[in-house]
């Protein structure tokens, strides 16, 4: 009954470790959150669009206030010895897309006159206002807005790049942690089979020291057992040392305290993944990241030698602006009152043209901007190149790395049959000790070969993480 017990607390015991077991995709999943510097460049990509919203900071509508005092008592006076003016003024400006600036103004002011000469009472002290539109168009450099937009595309193309490279960087952080997750299974499965062999090599060990006791072996025997335990023993205390630091690279990962529990991580380490499925999608070009920014890249180098051209370019600028007037009133009540007048207005209308000389310092500022997109497109191309190579290369290697593991299960099998057989010809006194340790050595081997081939095919699945799918 009590044996019974025990059995149903273990099986409990066991159950719950399975439900608590993280998974490849739990155990990535807390990196996401608790990895400072994944979240970090999570925060840059971020800034990184807020960097492009700001912009279009110049397209912000801009109010203006202002207000003064004038004081002036300079020689010769056109009336009077003294002028005294307050002045109140209150615009709001804005430039829009289309490269039109438009701004509305409001303007007033109260003027008083010291000792104005008999006749021109009228102008002692009064008050004017007036309400002003003003318009503006580029015609050529900023065509109706084409520059605007050249640079909203730019910094558009610069956004992503700078999203990309923080998406690259976190990449590589998923990419790390999932080594170090695989690393840390394939080190707990060598370590219980390090833990098993020694268990095998002790039994032989033990077995033979009976027979040298009943002197049916010789000693010789009997040390090759010893020196087969001893051994193992050494490389238990190195794959113990091993699974220490993979266990250390995991708290790192997670940032756990000395004082966090370590969690326990279960993955189904001998499944294949199919290696395109980890990419996503099932239609499109596959390319590296780091060659998809290349790409952008050339975009944003591109972009910026069209906008460096057209900066360059002459300049007529359409003007048109028209005010009202108040004219002369006896206080600024009254002539704010009638700011809205239009019996006396103000209009103009021009055309504004500016050229920059074809120097040397003109030529070369547009061929800079032409050579380095040239340059850009010319890398762009070659990391396309490459990029195909790196994928196909890629499925390759992980064709051929199945292919091992295949072979390396055959032979694992064998090489166990094959020790178990030996043991049990050692046991009936058909076989030599020496057989008996070099079986176990070679089925102890073959199965750590499988171990380390299966975590390099993970690993490798790992890499797939550096590709992503384009729908072109």
């Amino acid at each position: 009954m009590r044996k019974h017990k025990y059995t149903l607390l273990l099986s409990l015991l066991l159950a719950h470790a399975a439900a608590s077991a993280m998974t490849l995709e739990q155990f990535l999943a807390e990196v996401q959150k608790r990895n400072r510097a994944f979240q970090a460049f999570a925060t840059s990509q971020e800034a990184a669009e807020d960097r492009r919203e700001a912009g279009d900071i110049g397209l912000s509508p801009v109010l203006t206030m202002a207000g003064g005092y004038l004081s002036d008592e300079a020689q010769p006076q056109t009336v009077g010895t003294k002028t005294v003016s307050r002045q109140y003024s209150l615009g709001v400006a804005k430039e829009f897309s289309s490269g039109t600036k438009a701004s509305v103004s409001a303007n007033a002011q109260q003027v008083q006159i010291r000792d104005v000469p008999p006749g021109f009472e009228r102008f002692g002290d009064y008050a004017a206002s007036s309400l002003g539109l003003a318009l503006s168009q580029s015609l050529w450099k900023n065509f109706f807005g084409r520059g605007t937009r050249l640079r909203q595309q730019r910094e558009a193309s610069a956004a992503s790049l700078e999203k990309e490279s923080y998406n690259l960087q976190q990449r590589q952080i998923l990419i790390d942690a999932e080594i170090a997750y695989w690393d840390y299974l394939y080190q707990q499965e060598e370590l219980k089979s390090r833990m098993d062999s020694l268990d095998r090599a002790k039994k032989i060990e033990g077995w033979l020291k009976r027979r040298y006791s009943d002197g049916i072996n010789d000693k010789a025997d009997y040390l090759n057992g010893q020196a087969l335990t001893a051994s193992r023993e050494l490389l238990l205390a190195s794959t113990r040392d091993q699974a220490v630091a993979a266990e250390k690279n995991i708290r790192l990962v997670l940032e756990l305290d000395p004082k966090d529990k370590m969690p326990v991580l279960e993955s189904d380490f001998k499944k294949p993944r199919d290696i395109r499925a980890l990419i996503g999608g099932d239609a499109g070009r596959v390319v590296r990241l780091d060659a998809y920014m290349a790409a952008l890249e050339a975009k944003t180098k591109d972009l910026g030698a069209q906008e460096a051209k057209d900066q360059l370019r002459p300049d007529l600028v359409l003007q048109a602006a028209y005010n009202t007037n108040s004219n002369i009133q006896s206080n600024t009540t009254e002539a704010l009152n009638k700011i809205s007048n239009t019996d006396i207005p103000t209009s103009k209308i021009g055309l504004n043209f500016t050229y920059i000389f074809d120097t040397d310092a003109k030529v070369s500022k547009e061929a800079l901007y032409r050579k380095e997109a040239l340059a850009a497109q010319l890398t762009s191309e070659r990391k396309m190149l490459e990029s195909e190579n790196s994928w196909s290369e890629l499925l390759r290697r992980y064709g051929e790395m199945l292919k091992q593991i295949d072979t390396a299960e055959r032979i694992s099998q064998l090489q166990v049959s094959k020790a178990k057989e030996q043991s049990l010809k050692l046991a009936r006194g058909r076989a030599v000790t020496s057989d008996v340790v070099n079986s176990e050595e070679d089925a102890a081997n073959s199965t750590l070969t499988l171990n380390r081939l299966r975590s390099e095919a993970r690993k490798m699945e790992a890499q797939s993480r550096l590709f992503i799918r384009l729908n072109e």
